[in-house]
């Protein structure tokens, strides 16, 4: 029996063992790893560049935002208000429109809110004399307070103008004024120009002339040629053509007012316009100054599909890079961080600490790079575009003392 089992292990002539050696092992693992890494970032890549196309250059017509929250009822000097954690502005201090289906009013800041099996229930001030809609019926808050125009929301009265742009004409509000200053506001991303009457006031009560105005992509106005939003890369050609409009109308002075990307646009229009020399100053609320940060932001609060996984950056690189290909993201050109050092118009910045949509460390670093022409102004735990809201008073101080210290 020992000599059959010894015999069984004995190699048949002409067959031979094979074994693989161990480098060949490695390189095998080595070359199977690239091949994951590459389908993973190739599609992954891929699929998160459209989701850049899709949350962020996408052109779609401006609507109103879902009536995401419920109206649980009205007390003595409260309103009662439900929703989740994708209830826009819920949990956000502060003034906000309240608007419904059938109608719209104005609520105060937050008194007390409480936060049970994911649903949120707040309460904030009710304003005398403010309509509130019946219990239970949905609504949204709007931070930019007031839908219509400036007649019909402030009193304010106003002409509807047009002004010429490449490939067309745009249109804008236009409220005359005593003075020589012409005060141009810029809308952001997927906004319409009332995003501008919280300080279409404060304007007009210094005596400038008012130019709310839409640019490409806007309703009525001419597409980008690219067909996306470029974050300024193409869209300061409208502000410059704005801005030439006022001076052609008596314009001596020009103070640009940006929201967002809107803020995006007025920096780019500085670096890349002669007119940027009549601009004696500039107010961006929540600017995108460095749009690929943005991105990165953005992707830092996702999760793979189907885990909960945050993206790496590694993927948001590759996507970005893919995006630029596909979509002609131009990366650079709306890194307006890197160029700020060529920057020489007084520039007033305001972005809440708590902008879960824009990265407030491009703001930072573009003050830093110009401390004696930057002012960076942070409330902390304010969020996007809402520091007017959160606390009108300082806001508009901030902004009434920086245009003081210009004699404007």
């Amino acid at each position: 029996m020992a000599k059959a089992t010894e015999a069984s292990r004995v190699t048949r002539p002409g067959v031979r063992q094979r074994t693989m050696q161990p480098w060949k092992v490695v390189v095998t693992l080595i070359f199977l790893s690239l091949a994951i890494l590459a389908v993973f970032y190739g599609i992954g890549g891929w699929y998160f560049s459209g989701e850049i196309y899709n949350g962020a250059l996408q052109v779609n017509a401006p609507g109103d935002a879902p009536l995401d929250i419920t109206f649980d009822r009205g007390e003595a000097d409260v309103v009662v208000l439900r929703g989740d954690d994708d209830s826009a502005n819920l949990v956000e201090d502060g003034h906000f429109g309240l608007a419904w289906e059938s109608g719209t009013s104005l609520v105060g800041g937050i008194r007390s809110n409480a936060t049970a099996g994911g649903i949120s229930t707040v309460y904030r001030e009710r304003i005398a004399g403010e309509e509130i809609p019946a219990p239970g019926s949905p609504v949204r808050l709007d931070p930019f307070i007031w839908p219509g125009d400036p007649l019909t929301a402030l009193g304010i009265p106003f002409a509807e103008i047009e002004y010429p742009l490449e490939g067309g004409r745009a249109g804008a509000w236009y409220v005359e004024g005593s003075t020589s200053t012409w005060a141009i506001f810029v809308h952001g991303k997927g906004a319409l120009r009332n995003e501008a009457l919280r300080l279409l006031p404060l304007a007009v009560d210094r005596g400038h002339h008012a130019m709310v105005i839409d640019y490409r992509n806007d309703a009525g106005a001419p597409p980008d040629p690219a067909g996306i939003y470029q974050y300024g890369a193409t869209e300061w050609q409208d502000v410059a053509s704005a801005a030439r409009y006022a001076r052609s109308n008596g314009a001596q002075d020009l103070v640009m007012i940006g929201y967002s990307m809107g803020g995006a646009n007025v920096v780019s229009f500085l670096f890349e316009s002669p007119l940027s020399a009549q601009t004696a100053a500039v107010v961006l609320d929540s600017p995108v100054l460095n749009f690929g940060s943005t991105i990165d932001h953005a992707a830092a609060q996702t999760t793979l599909p189907l885990t909960s996984i945050a993206v790496p950056g590694s993927l948001t690189a590759v996507a970005k890079w893919i995006a630029g290909w596909r979509f002609g993201v131009d990366w650079t050109a709306t890194d307006y961080v890197s160029r700020s050092r060529a920057l020489d118009t007084p520039v007033l910045i305001i972005q809440g600490t708590g902008d879960d949509t824009v990265p407030i460390g491009p703001a930072e670093q573009f003050a830093a790079n110009q401390p004696d022409l930057v002012t960076l102004i942070a409330p902390e735990d304010v969020g996007h575009v809402v520091a007017w809201n959160a606390d009108r008073d300082a806001y508009e101080s901030s902004i009434e003392t920086f245009l003081d210290g210009l004699g404007l």
